[in-house]
């Protein structure tokens, strides 16, 4: 065997007893957090870093109801593909809700359909963006994915309106029915505390 073997071989060893270091390691923290997560969960450092977590992701979700379009289409593919996804799903999600309270969606079914569609087209363009030298030809795509997260965004709207629409007759029903019962409540409380004075 050659020296450039020997330390091939070496190095096909020490790494298969790392990866199998690192393995075990981790079922057994897994373990181990397992079974004493309820001692865990009510240390202060674990609560801290639980409250980071949910900080951080309440930012990210402000964040990406306050940007514009063409702010959620800029950045890594990875990311402007994700954003698309989420965009035609929330239309879709909104409109399959608003249908299914009998609210007034007209054609928005089939429009989501057509997102759906154009948004696979451009999530492929995108994948391949990255081959694509810098220029005129991803400013095009990008704009192309802002047009689509933004009509997305008019159908979710459009949807969440004919379902409160729909809804508004329900809600002014119930309101009207639970300000009925106060009233009865209140004026049989009224009359029980006139009854319970003494004269």
């Amino acid at each position: 065997m050659t020296f450039l073997e020997h330390v091939l071989e070496f190095f096909l060893v020490a790494g298969l007893v790392v990866a199998l270091g690192l393995v075990m390691t981790y079922f057994v923290a897994r373990s181990y957090v397992r079974r004493h997560w309820r001692l865990l969960h009510g240390h202060v450092a674990v609560r801290g870093i639980l409250a980071t977590v949910a900080l951080v992701a309440a930012g990210r979700e402000r964040y990406a109801g306050r940007a514009t379009p063409e702010d959620l289409s800029r950045g890594a593919a990875s990311r402007v593909r994700r954003r698309m996804r989420v965009a035609v799903e929330d239309a879709e999600i909104a409109v399959a809700h608003a249908e299914s309270h009998d609210a007034p969606v007209a054609e928005l079914p089939a429009v989501c359909r057509s997102l759906q569609r154009v948004a696979d087209e451009l999530d492929g363009l995108l994948r391949l963006e990255r081959r694509l030298p810098q220029g005129a030809g991803r400013a095009d795509l990008r704009r192309q994915v802002a047009e689509v997260i933004g009509a997305a965004r008019d159908v979710q709207a459009a949807a969440v309106r004919a379902g409160s629409d729909a809804t508004e007759p329900q809600v002014r029903s119930l309101v009207r029915h639970a300000r009925d019962e106060l009233d009865i409540v209140a004026t049989a409380l009224a009359s029980m505390r006139s009854v319970a004075r003494p004269h």
